[in-house]
Parts: structure tokens; C-alpha cells; sequence
């Protein structure tokens, strides 16, 4: 009977042995098995940051090719809403002349400017090399930037609107009186539409444009718009204008080479004599 009894127990002991080795296996297999979804998702974390900062990086550096891209694109969008501008206006007129286009456009970008002197100017990076000319007008689509005075190979310097050695023919709206337009002195986005009749009616929100009564720039460029007027020596309004072109913020430029100036010139010349 003794014996008996020693036998189950070392049976009883055996299974619960056997019972605590399986539940050891099963324990260990789910264990291994969180450790493996905590190492998996950690690591896929880690490959995320990684491939998420290198795509970062290259985005960053591929921000300049795209912004000059975009200028490029911007530059034909500009232009291609001129020459609908100038069909207009030929329709307008009942022209039946054909339309020459007398103005080549060169985008560039602006390498060096001042903003904080009497007497502003800008270099940019293009020069005789990519088409630009001395005494073409600078633009963006924002309106009138300034004037190229001087070009090299590489590189063109020119005075900004900012400057009060440069004036813009300008008129109130695409049929107003027409004026001359000056930088305000005092603000990067601010001019005054000069010699205004008396009895011409000016609203606030008006908008101003160039006249075309000039070699450098085509008409209908938007420059801004009207903030206020003032009477000059009692025959004559000056009016405030607020620019869309705010001078701090430059960075593309579209270089406006006219392609007939020196016919022009030669002209101007000869009636001079």
C-alpha cells in the first residue's frame, strides 16, 4: 500500500512537472512574441525618422531649382497675359495692323539690394550673356521694380522704383488721366501719382497702372492702388499710392528688354538735331 502511494505521488508530481514545463513554453512563445512586435515597431519607428529627415534634406536642397522652375513658368504666365492685354487693346481700337511683340522677357533673381538709402538699387545674376540690355525696365508681377543701368557678362546692376532718380508713367485704371509715379520717399511699398487735374475724380481703391507712354515699360502693369490724395500748389492733386511690390521681399525679377529701343533712340535723336 506504501508503495502505491509513492508511485501516484511521484506521478502527480511528474505531471504537474510536465504541466509547468508546457505553461514555461507557452509563456516564453508569447513573450518572445510581444518582444518581437516592440522591437519590429520600434524599428520601424527609427526607419520612419531616418527616411523621413533624409527625405527632408533633399527636399530642402531642392527647394531653390524649384523655386527658379516656378519664376520660369511664372515669367510665360506673366507674359502670355500681356500679349492678351495688348490684343485686347488693339481690338479695342479697331487695329488691323499686326501686333508686333517689341518687349523680351528674362527672368533672373536678385543677388544684392538696398532698401534702407536714399538711393536704392538691386544687382542681379544675369547678364549681356542671357539677353539682358542696358535702360530695360525690371518687373514682377507684383508691378514696376526699377531700372538697368549697367551690364556686364554675369551680372546687371540697376536703381529700384526706390530711388528718386527713377519715375514710371502711370494712370488711374487702363483708360485714367495719365501721371508720373515716384517713390514716396519713406515706405518700401508706397508712391505718389503726380500731376492729377483738379477736377478728376480719384477714389480711394483705385487701381494704377503703367500708361505705356514709355520705352521701358508696356502698358497695364498693375502697380497698386489709391490710399489718399493731396492737393499740390492748388492746380494739381498728388495721390497716395500703395504698391503691391513690396521692395523687402525681392527675390525674382523679370528683365524687360525692348526690342526696338534703339530704333527709338536713333529717333529721338534725329528730332533732337
Amino acid at each position: 500500500m506504501t508503495r502505491n502511494r509513492g508511485i501516484s505521488r511521484n506521478l502527480t508530481i511528474a505531471a504537474i512537472f510536465l504541466l509547468l514545463e508546457v505553461a514555461a513554453v507557452a509563456i516564453l512563445r508569447v513573450t518572445d512574441s510581444l518582444q518581437s512586435v516592440w522591437l519590429n515597431r520600434a524599428s520601424g519607428q527609427v526607419k520612419a525618422w531616418i527616411w523621413g529627415g533624409a527625405t527632408n534634406v533633399k527636399n530642402y536642397f531642392s527647394l531653390k531649382e524649384k523655386n527658379a522652375r516656378l519664376e520660369e513658368e511664372n515669367a510665360l504666365l506673366w507674359d502670355e497675359v500681356r500679349r492678351y492685354r495688348a490684343l485686347e487693346r488693339q481690338a479695342e481700337v479697331a487695329s488691323l495692323s499686326t501686333l508686333e511683340d517689341k518687349y523680351q522677357c528674362v527672368v533672373a533673381q536678385v543677388v544684392q539690394l538696398s532698401v534702407n538709402s536714399q538711393r536704392n538699387n538691386f544687382i542681379i545674376d544675369k547678364g549681356s550673356d542671357d539677353g539682358v540690355q542696358a535702360h530695360s525696365g525690371v518687373v514682377t508681377a507684383y508691378g514696376v521694380v526699377g531700372v538697368i543701368d549697367v551690364v556686364n557678362k554675369k551680372y546687371s546692376f540697376g536703381r529700384t522704383l526706390m530711388n528718386p532718380d527713377i519715375s514710371v508713367s502711370a494712370r488711374l485704371g487702363r483708360h485714367g488721366l495719365s501721371g508720373t509715379l515716384t517713390w514716396d520717399g519713406r515706405h518700401n511699398d508706397g508712391a505718389v501719382l503726380h500731376g492729377i487735374p483738379l477736377h478728376k475724380e480719384v477714389n480711394q481703391g483705385d487701381t494704377v497702372c503703367t500708361s505705356g507712354y514709355s520705352n521701358l515699360f508696356p502698358p497695364d502693369i498693375v502697380l497698386g492702388t489709391v490710399v489718399g490724395t493731396k492737393v499740390r500748389n492748388g492746380s494739381s492733386k498728388d495721390v497716395q499710392v500703395k504698391l503691391f511690390q513690396d521692395f523687402s521681399a525681392l527675390e525674382y525679377v523679370y528683365v524687360l528688354n525692348n526690342l526696338d529701343l534703339d530704333e527709338i533712340r536713333e529717333l529721338e535723336q534725329e528730332v533732337a538735331l
